[in-house]
């Protein structure tokens, strides 16, 4: 049974239809990786919405509010945009509400304990944190983890990617940030082309805006991030494996593809990430092996061209 269209206004699910259920889910032997989904049907006010579409998609509060977004990495660790924490460095005054579909739902909300922002963080890169939760989280079919790649992963130029997170799609539909996740494909074009398209934003005697940290994509079917989509989480399927290739970390204007959007690459970002999270043991595993079904405690997950690297 489907659901309906949902969040996509237009865009085809790049999943199957949902079957309805409205049953709870314990922690068990279901889960088997990162980068997965479950996706089910949930009564709404009367009306069925797909949840566990992107179970790795956080939103990000301060003092409360919906500041930006995050993604799951780790039991205890959320991906974001270094920028959505220029409020406060303090961690107490944010927190971390997942596995829901909706800002209006309760969810599971955790507190955040450390902040941890690159150190060489400028307005326009190496625009990556890290926020330590207070607390671990469990996994279920609506709290899971992303994927992330290893140093050599890179999206090849031209293919469809998908930006997930809650902000604006279209200013011109929604004017309002909306409460629903989002989610709207895109393309991943050459840097060159972008530092091109933003080359009136170079300063004097500079060559280029954008460097290997960065990914450039724009909107495929008319649709693109805005500037509100803070912290949103690039993704690609890969082997059955949805791979956070991107964070959202700026764009010149919403709805205009001729200015695409700019996210930071997480491949740059990896050895970074490793080092920042060393409380886990890196364990590499080869072969078709590395495909099988595991059960994962505290571990961020890296996936390689065809094999998981569970650390």
């Amino acid at each position: 049974m489907a659901c309906g269209q949902g969040a996509l206004q237009g865009l085809a699910s790049p999943f199957p239809s949902a079957r309805a259920d409205s049953h709870l889910y314990a922690e068990g032997s279901w889960f088997r990786a990162c980068g997965q989904t479950n996706i089910s049907c949930k009564n709404v006010n009367g009306k069925l919405v797909e949840v566990g579409k992107w179970p790795w998609q956080v939103s990000i509060l301060f003092l409360g509010m919906s500041i930006c977004s995050g993604s799951l990495i780790h039991r205890q660790w959320v991906l974001t945009a270094a920028h959505c924490l220029q409020r406060s460095k303090d961690p107490l005054s944010y927190s971390v509400k997942m596995g829901v579909q909706s800002l209006l739902e309760n969810g599971t909300e955790r507190q955040v304990a450390r902040i941890t922002i690159h150190e060489d963080f400028t307005n326009l890169s190496q625009d990556l944190a890290l926020l330590k939760l207070r607390n671990s989280v469990s996994w279920s079919p609506l709290i899971q983890p992303v994927c992330l790649p290893n140093p050599k992963l890179k999206p090849s130029f031209g293919s469809l990617c998908w930006m997930i997170g809650w902000g604006k799609v279209d200013i011109h539909v929604n004017p309002q940030s909306p409460y629903s996740l989002q989610e709207v494909a895109v393309k991943i074009i050459n840097n060159d082309i972008c530092n091109q398209q933003y080359k009136f934003l170079f300063l004097t005697n500079q060559k280029k805006l954008l460097g290997n940290d960065m990914i450039c994509a724009t909107s495929h079917l008319g649709m693109d991030t805005c500037q509100s989509n803070s912290g949103n989480s690039l993704v690609c399927q890969m082997d059955n494996s949805w791979i956070q290739m991107g964070v959202v970390t700026w764009s010149f204007s919403c709805n205009r593809r001729h200015f695409p959007a700019v996210y930071t690459s997480t491949s740059y970002f990896t050895d970074w990430m490793r080092k920042q999270i060393g409380d886990v043991k890196f364990v590499s595993r080869a072969g078709p092996a590395c495909l099988s079904p595991v059960l994962l405690t505290s571990s961020i997950l890296l996936i390689s061209l065809g094999c998981l690297w569970l650390l």
